[in-house]
């Protein structure tokens, strides 16, 4: 994780609703804790998780530093239990059996179970236990629900279950919440990556990114839209709509490229939709440019608009798409078919526009 960082936590800066997630402690890696700090705490049972905290995922070739860990809590009378609610249990086993400590297994984290198994086995009050683990949504939520404090150490490097992605998502969802109770000296304040991921979710860049495209996406839709609208449904031309008049041609000029269409404004449809989308695509580029990314200076400004057009023409592309297959298959009245068209299409379009916008588009060199 980028944005890690170490020291205390203090619950009372923080709402109790975070209270759950929320470590004693954060550090660098097992290796880090300092096991004379704990005793004299009058912590007297270790409870250790084992993937990507004792070892990576699925490995069982400890580091040194790791074992000599290890050794130097038991040498000082610390007990050793490792929980784990792994499938694993051969493998468990040698693991037991390497480190020589003892294992207790049972219901998945963040269930109590295993951590009170844990204190009945080695006869422990809460309070003198403490675990440590990577993982805020298993480790550290198990721990806190049980009432024992709990030491969070940086996910190992390599892979993880695929499951366990789950649970880093949500992770870093509450990140940001769970800092604002880390007590971290001034001179350890995180920046670039670290300072966006401790920020609270409203103050972060991509949410006011996403607000400013939102704004800018609303007033190209009524563009879109408006212009969509005058073109089937308002312009004439001796008499008749020139949407008609154009979906007339089209029908019978290329029966078999508009055979999806079951009348001439379906087949209109896509290039009244198509003009519209491109004039609203020039509002977009110049707003999010200036505005949403606000990209500065006219050294990338054509390299920018060629990836732009690249990607909303993909976007208009999905729009025109969904528009035209709603307008023609779903059942309704006409105009009840061209608002819900026109509406599902521009969305699923803006967010294909938003992300390759924000990640290919207008992205720094």
């Amino acid at each position: 994780m980028s944005s890690w960082r170490s020291g205390e936590f203090d619950r009372e800066l923080i709402p109790r609703v975070w209270h759950a997630f929320t470590p004693a402690h954060a550090a660098e890696s097992l290796t880090q804790i300092d096991l004379q700090s704990l005793w004299n705490r009058g912590k007297r049972l270790l409870l250790l998780d084992v993937d990507n905290t004792l070892v990576e995922w699925k490995q069982e070739n400890f580091s040194p530093q790791v074992i000599d860990w290890i050794k130097r809590a038991q040498s000082m009378g610390f007990e050793i239990c490792i929980i784990s609610n792994t499938r694993r249990i051969l493998r468990l086993a040698r693991i037991s059996e390497m480190l020589g400590v003892e294992t207790v297994r049972g219901r998945f984290k963040p269930s109590r179970a295993m951590y009170r198994l844990a204190l009945i086995k080695f006869k422990r009050k809460p309070e003198e236990a403490i675990m440590v683990g990577d993982q805020m949504m298993t480790d550290i939520l198990g721990a806190n629900r049980a009432g024992i404090e709990a030491i969070w150490v940086r996910k190992m490097d390599g892979p993880e279950f695929r499951g366990t992605k789950i649970n880093r998502f949500v992770e870093g969802l509450l990140t940001s919440a769970v800092y604002k109770a880390l007590v971290t000296p001034i001179d350890e304040t995180p920046d670039g990556k670290g300072a966006e991921r401790a920020k609270p979710l409203a103050d972060r860049t991509i949410v006011h990114q996403l607000l400013k495209f939102a704004v800018v996406g609303g007033t190209s839709f009524v563009i879109d839209f408006s212009i969509s609208y005058f073109l089937m449904k308002v312009i004439h031309s001796n008499g008749q709509l020139i949407s008609i008049q154009l979906g007339n041609y089209l029908r019978s000029s290329f029966p078999d490229l508009f055979r999806f269409a079951t009348d001439a404004q379906g087949a209109a449809a896509p290039i009244m939709g198509a003009v519209a989308a491109l004039i609203a695509m020039g509002n977009s580029f110049i707003w999010n440019r200036s505005w949403t990314f606000e990209v500065r200076g006219k050294e990338e400004r054509m390299a920018q608009l060629r990836r732009f057009y690249f990607i909303s023409i993909i976007g208009n592309l999905i729009n025109v798409g969904l528009f035209t297959l709603v307008y023609n298959y779903l059942p309704g009245s006409r105009t009840l078919r061209f608002v819900l068209g026109k509406v599902f299409g521009a969305g699923v379009a803006a967010v294909w526009n938003f992300l390759g916008s924000r990640l290919y588009a207008f992205r720094k060199s």
